[in-house]
């Protein structure tokens, strides 16, 4: 009985260690399970009806690279200016235009009239340093051909130019050069003459700023009756380009046939020309 009793008391303590052992292992289970992060925890909220906007960063902006408001507070305008003069030097370029049956007495026709026109220039005392050859062409002449035909050379016409340049300060004397020029040439076989009138590479450059000073001042003063009108002033000059200068020439034009003679003297007016240029300015206002 005694024995009986002793077994009954390991029984009962074996089922109570039993017992403490599956509640320490639970309650580690539910330390674990408390440690790890919730899958729901880590969802992204969802917001619905909701707008959300993404994240930004302001950085400074400095006035040097601001570049529209430096061109939101500006005036562009452009300015025009004209130099008026009396051009010094008159061009005159003087051809020779043969024509024959074949090339070589084209050619042989019109060297013999080219050195006549150059040795009667010669005479008048144009030096053979103020005369060049401006162009020589020989091309071969066809007889009109319609439908399937084969063009046929009917024969040569050969053109020789010659440029001559005179310089004078003095207008008068110019135009009567020019005029004299021309006459010679004619009287002596040219058939082709014509006339432009230009100033010297150093003249031109200093009628060039001039030009551009004067285009300068226009642009300043409309720039200042529009700041004037805005209620604003003007603080600086943020850019500045030439639109480029024009130049215009005074042109005449002779043509005659080697065959008459005029005993009147070709007039020829010098006159006065322009050099225009063109600015565009962009004023910095405040």
């Amino acid at each position: 009985m005694k024995r009986r009793g002793q077994i009954s008391t390991a029984i009962v303590a074996l089922l109570i260690v039993v017992a403490v052992l599956a509640s320490s292992t639970l309650y580690l289970a539910f330390l674990v399970h408390q440690s790890k992060p919730s899958d729901s925890a880590n969802a992204a909220p969802q917001n619905k009806g909701t707008l959300s906007l993404p994240s930004f960063s302001v950085a400074p902006v400095s006035d040097q690279t601001d570049t529209s408001r430096s061109s939101a507070n500006s005036i562009t305008v452009s300015g025009t200016g004209q130099v008026s003069y009396t051009p010094n030097e008159s061009l005159i370029q003087v051809s020779v235009q043969t024509y024959n049956t074949t090339a070589v007495a084209a050619t042989a026709s019109n060297a013999q009239d080219m050195v006549s026109v150059i040795r009667a220039l010669n005479g008048i005392g144009i030096s053979n340093s103020s005369i060049e050859t401006q162009g020589y062409s020989l091309s071969p002449d066809y007889a009109n051909c319609y439908s399937n035909c084969v063009p046929q050379i009917t024969g040569y016409s050969v053109t020789n130019s010659l440029q001559v340049n005179i310089t004078s300060s003095n207008p008068t004397e110019l135009g009567l050069k020019a005029g004299q020029v021309i006459d010679t040439s004619v009287k002596a076989g040219a058939n082709g003459i014509s006339l432009s009138f230009a100033d010297s590479n150093s003249m031109m450059n200093q009628l060039t700023n001039e030009a551009l000073q004067s285009a300068v001042a226009s642009a300043d003063s409309q720039a200042k009756a529009i700041a004037s009108s805005l209620g604003v002033s003007i603080s600086g000059v943020i850019s500045a380009s030439d639109s480029g200068s024009y130049y215009p020439a005074t042109y005449g034009t002779f043509a005659a046939s080697t065959t008459t003679v005029y005993s009147i003297p070709t007039p020829i007016t010098v006159g006065t020309q322009t050099v225009s240029a063109t600015v565009q300015v962009v004023y910095s206002i405040s």
